[in-house]
């Protein structure tokens, strides 16, 4: 059985791929929210695969900084 670790729990690619490739009994799948520090305590070692779709969408462009 091949290990999967998704990264973005709650993403958009990250819970369709996740329904997706929940058909196929060959894979275990597992997901990971990165939006605190609860992720350093994971050894990503278990894991045959970490499919990193976390990202930052929907964000206000007017509470960027123009500092470089």
């Amino acid at each position: 059985m091949k290990k999967i670790l998704i990264t973005g729990k709650h993403s958009f690619v990250g819970t369709n791929f996740e329904k997706y490739i929940s058909a196929f009994p060959e894979f275990c799948v597992n997901t990971l929210d990165l939006t605190d520090d609860s992720w350093k305590d994971i050894s990503f070692s278990d894991y045959d695969v970490v499919y990193h779709v976390a990202g930052i969408s929907h964000s206000d462009i007017r509470k960027v900084s123009q500092e470089t």
